[in-house]
């Protein structure tokens, strides 16, 4: 049985004996759960001039105080141990990613960071952590803290930073993605977000049937960044479901500007993975939009990505339902992405599929695909289902759907996707 923690009296937190137990139990954490953790070696340097300057018991009060604010920066699961003298070692095991260990440290050291008054004098700390993350930077009690020590030398050493990762690679990657994440929030504050919409055309007339609204971010100066960079942050974190909010929210007012101008066609907008799974909610800004405007929904369609689906086929056919019994579209995206297209097919209240991509890769050229891509067709018209072509890019590919009975289409054949303004204009000139 393990002796109980005794806390010092000065600084309230365990002392170096007990870390190596805690560490212990950490890594057979991390071990067992195929989980994450990380430890924050932290040094803060005026401990040992307020000591000499003034007296102990400054310096103890200064210790007193830093160690109070280490503990009201804890997640529930973390811990905290005073190292030595003005070293601080932090275990955080409540992180359920990477990156989230940033988080951690930025709290940290901005809370230890602040001025304080002790006998008289105002500091203003100077706090240095060195980080490492596990499992990926050590899986022995003594690798942590050789390598936590080597991470704080080396963010000592630095001048731009007061932190430093053991291993830089993979901290630099978590800090830009935190500075995504910083950027996605100032662009939701200052509204900076638009919407590119690409046309959806009808193969039989060759008329505008609708719109698929893709999002997008601007940058300080104007400029559109690259969607890439930060949708996959995005849909990482719960900033998907703010993106998500502000798109069914933008886009329930193009309709009802479009509908006083005589644009009357649907929008199309893509629902994330992370948006669907966490479904509560989705389904409440949906019904909330269902009940302020009832003739909204029947005009926005919401495209589901295939392998969304397929984690959970019984809530899919279940949250599906729901969504459709308030009046909305249901597209199924990337159809034939996924393993199980044909027995999801049979159970789903959708409205149509829209083909993924690569299906239509080397039509008409290659006849294997061509077959293919015609029989997805045919099957999504036997389900009495609309089906959407993607990626049309020649006069060839269009002449194949026309063929095989496709409903509708999009790809830059007819255009690459454009800002709203650009859009009106365009329409008007198709009509």
């Amino acid at each position: 049985m393990k002796e109980p923690i005794q806390n010092d009296p000065v600084t309230g937190l365990p002392g170096r004996d007990y870390l190596w137990s805690i560490l212990g139990d950490t890594l057979n954490q991390v071990k067992r759960n195929a989980s994450y953790a990380a430890v924050l070696f932290v040094q803060v340097d005026e401990l040992a001039t307020l000591r000499d300057a003034i007296s102990i018991e400054a310096g103890n009060a200064f210790l007193k105080l830093i160690s109070a604010r280490i503990k009201n920066s804890l997640w529930d699961m973390d811990s905290a141990v005073h190292f030595e003298t003005d070293k601080f070692v932090i275990v955080a095991n409540s992180i359920q990613n990477p990156e989230d260990v940033h988080i951690i440290m930025n709290k940290v050291h901005n809370y230890l960071s602040l001025e304080c008054e002790i006998s008289g004098q105002t500091i203003s700390p100077t706090v240095n952590i060195g980080i490492v993350l596990l499992p990926e930077d050590a899986l022995e009690v003594d690798e942590i803290m050789s390598n936590s020590g080597i991470a704080l030398q080396m963010a000592r050493a630095r001048q731009d930073y007061a932190y430093c990762y053991y291993n830089q690679e993979l901290g630099s990657e978590i800090e830009d993605q935190q500075s995504i994440k910083k950027s996605i929030l100032e662009t939701l504050a200052d509204q900076r977000f638009l919407l590119m919409l690409q046309p959806k055309i009808n193969v039989k007339s060759g008329k505008v049937s609708g719109v698929e609204a893709l999002v997008r971010m601007r940058d300080n100066e104007g400029n559109i960044v690259n969607p890439t960079e930060f949708l996959q942050v995005a849909e990482k974190s719960t900033l998907i479901a703010e993106i998500g909010s502000w798109v069914l929210g933008r886009v329930s007012e193009i309709i009802e500007e479009w509908q006083k101008s005589g644009i009357n066609i649907p929008i199309s907008i893509n629902i994330s993975d992370m948006e669907f799974k966490g479904s509560a909610k989705l389904l409440s800004a949906l019904y909330t939009l269902s009940e302020v405007n009832r003739e909204n929904p029947g005009k926005i369609i919401l495209e589901i990505n295939e392998n969304s689906i397929t984690h959970d086929v019984e809530l899919a056919v279940a949250l599906m339902q729901e969504i459709k019994s308030y009046g909305f579209q249901l597209s199924l995206d990337k159809f034939g992405s996924g393993l199980s297209s044909l027995s999801i097919l049979k159970d789903l209240k959708i409205d149509e599929i829209k083909i993924a991509r690569g299906f239509l890769e080397d039509v008409p050229s290659n006849k294997r695909n061509t077959a293919i891509f015609e029989s997805i067709i045919h099957l999504g018209h036997s389900l009495d289902l609309r089906v959407v072509a993607m990626g049309v890019e020649t006069a060839s590919q269009l002449e194949i759907l026309k063929t095989a009975g496709c409903d509708e289409y999009q790809g830059f054949l007819i255009s690459k996707p454009m800002e709203e303004t650009d859009f009106i204009t365009w329409h008007k000139n198709m009509h």
